[in-house]
């Protein structure tokens, strides 16, 4: 089904909720009168007690932030230096290795395959 907007009804649809609400507007104009009240707003809350919150959680955050910064490049030191004994040009995985150890484990894997595809 196609959706025509400017068919005449719907746009005396439209005409008309733009009229009535324009009446109701101006009938209740005299209910819109100036209070002399005090508002709390909710944008206090970002106006003054966010940017409150943030400036003490980023004092208090700094330092935290350097000891995990410290603690995390100790690790990422570690596994780089673990990968460079294993995979450096003396590590195990540098190795030479007859081509009988590639034929076993092929031959390892492609019977694992047969035995998973009749399972």
């Amino acid at each position: 089904v196609k959706y025509e907007p400017y068919t005449s009804s719907n746009v005396i649809l439209q005409l008309q909720l733009l009229l009535f609400s324009g009446l109701a507007f101006f009938l209740l104009l005299g209910a819109l009168k100036r209070t002399e009240t005090i508002t709390l707003d909710f944008d206090w809350f970002w106006r003054r007690a966010l940017p409150l919150l943030h400036e003490r959680l980023v004092a208090s955050g700094s330092c935290l932030n350097g000891a995990l910064r410290r603690s995390l490049g100790r690790r990422i030191e570690r596994w780089i230096a673990s990968l460079a004994h294993h995979g450096g040009p003396e590590g195990a995985l540098a190795r030479t290795r007859p081509s009988g150890y590639m034929a076993l484990w092929m031959a390892v894997l492609l019977s694992a395959f047969l035995v998973f595809s009749y399972l």
